[in-house]
């Protein structure tokens, strides 16, 4: 059964005049009443604060980590050979797995080295290696450098070798320099005006015995 405020009211009046609170109740309740309206509310949001602020620092300092990082890789150079020995060994990979490793495919020196002509700026050397275990199977052009190159096919057994030629920027002849790439074996050079980039899965003493070989048959007279 409900009661209505008026009879709510009539029961409490009752009940204070039958029941007289102890001395002081009153204004210790309205000291505590007080206290939890000044001090409680206003440390909650101080708390609250403190951990946003907390959490805005560790985000500022994890955000300022990620750029300083991402500008130190944007910054630092990589160094034109190890861009170049990237590109070698993506082309040749490239050349495997699309199954096309020649425009023009034939061992024949004469057959290989005219079909350049007038697909380049420049006329490639094409050596005929047969006789010492490398033989020629064909030609294609391909892009390194930020230019169109020429690229020739050779074979050791099972073996593919790459090897891209294109002008040099520099006239003066450059040391044969073994290098690694995902499992390959590249060698680079320069002589006669020309750089080129010999890539395979052969041992470097066998692509470096090939390097020597073009080396010797391409050096000026």
């Amino acid at each position: 059964m409900s009661m209505s405020d008026e009879e709510l009211g009539t029961l409490i009046r009752r009940h204070a005049t039958r029941h007289s609170p102890p001395e002081g109740l009153a204004e210790r309740i309205g000291r505590a009443v007080r206290a939890e309206a000044v001090v409680a509310p206003a440390s909650a949001p101080v708390r609250r604060r403190s951990g946003v602020w907390q959490g805005l620092a560790w985000f500022g300092t994890g955000a300022a980590t990620a750029w300083g990082l991402a500008l130190m890789l944007l910054v630092t150079p990589i160094p034109p050979a190890d861009a170049l020995a990237e590109g070698v060994t993506a082309n040749h990979v490239r050349s495997l797995m699309a199954s096309h490793l020649a425009d023009v495919a034939s061992s024949d020196h004469h057959t290989v080295k005219p079909w350049f002509a007038g697909k380049l700026d420049f006329s490639p050397p094409v050596i005929d290696l047969a006789p010492e275990g490398f033989p020629l199977a064909g030609g294609r052009l391909d892009y390194l450098d930020g230019r169109t190159v020429a690229a020739m096919v050779y074979r050791s057994g099972p073996h593919v070798i790459n090897l891209f030629v294109w002008p040099a920027q520099d006239a003066k002849p450059q040391p044969t320099v073994l290098s690694a790439r995902q499992g390959y074996q590249l060698v680079h050079w320069a002589q006669g005006g020309m750089q080129a980039w010999a890539v395979s899965d052969l041992n470097a003493a066998e692509l470096q015995n090939f390097a020597a070989l073009l080396r010797e048959r391409t050096a000026p007279k």
